[in-house]
């Protein structure tokens, strides 16, 4: 059942020149030379496929870079007791060595992946003209700890582990009425057996909030209206305050879920290029 979704995955991966630096597996898709490189990092549990449905479309328009962060996809392992600075410094080391400070660098982030993109972009300086983040983690008592079921292990068969793993997308990473097709499933199953790192007690932290203000680069930060990890109307509007009062911008997305790049793959791309 899973044929179909592998093929996917393995096509658009094969379209990218991979790269092991120190320790940490990178994607790169050349694109054009003008205007800044686009850095993807992906959220907790994840990899680079975090962004499968964006990655078509932002190739044409920016040289574009993804990378499996320590502990998870195909990257060394990390200690259990790493924080977000310590992702950040390993991050910076490996991207120096691949001279991706040497041009202007626009670093998005995607949940737990916004945790280490805004310390990443902080250590940068102005090599990082700006940062985008999708349903940060790190907003302390404003972030929601969603209730998940024990993930099936990688040898359950897949007829039983799917049902489980599309409950738990549902629960935590699309809106209430989104389609999540197989290739969502596989993709997402594939992260977990691979995962070596949980951030889950990381997320619940203010990390985020705290550096907030101390950014120097453009920053928008965008959530779905319907992230099970946003909280509610209430919780987002907390959250446009803290963000436009340290000098960022605040963007929702009506209807949409935790994983905004999968489920809005167009209006997202859209706020990453304008």
């Amino acid at each position: 059942m899973t044929g179909a979704a592998r093929r996917q995955r393995d096509a658009l991966l094969a379209t990218a020149r991979i790269s092991e630096v120190q320790g940490l597996q990178w994607q790169q898709w050349s694109g054009p030379e003008s205007g800044p490189r686009l850095l993807l990092l992906h959220g907790g549990f994840g990899s680079w496929n975090h962004w499968f449905a964006n990655i078509e479309s932002l190739r044409k328009q920016r040289e574009l870079w993804t990378v499996d962060l320590p502990g998870l996809g195909r990257s060394a392992a990390i200690d259990a007791s790493a924080s977000p600075g310590d992702f950040s410094h390993w991050l910076l080391n490996s991207l120096q060595k691949l001279s991706l400070d040497q041009r202007p660098l626009h670093i998005a982030g995607f949940s737990f992946g916004a945790m280490v993109g805004i310390r990443l972009a902080r250590q940068l300086g102005d090599c990082c003209t700006r940062f985008t983040a999708i349903g940060a983690a790190g907003w302390g008592e404003l972030h929601v700890q969603v209730p998940l079921a024990p993930p099936p292990s990688p040898d359950t068969d897949w007829d039983a582990a799917a049902p489980v793993h599309k409950a738990n997308l549902r629960a935590l990473m699309f809106s209430p009425d989104a389609v999540i097709d197989e290739l969502a499933v596989y993709l997402h199953s594939e992260n977990l057996a691979s995962a070596r790192f949980n951030s889950r007690a990381l997320s619940r932290t203010d990390d985020f909030i705290r550096l907030l203000p101390s950014l120097e680069a453009e920053c928008l930060c965008v959530w779905g209206s319907e992230d099970a990890t946003a909280g509610g109307d209430h919780a987002l509007a907390a959250r446009q305050v803290i963000i436009e009062s340290a000098g960022g911008r605040f963007q929702r997305l009506p209807g949409v879920g935790h994983w905004a790049m999968y489920e809005a793959a167009e209006a997202t791309n859209t706020l990453l290029l304008n």
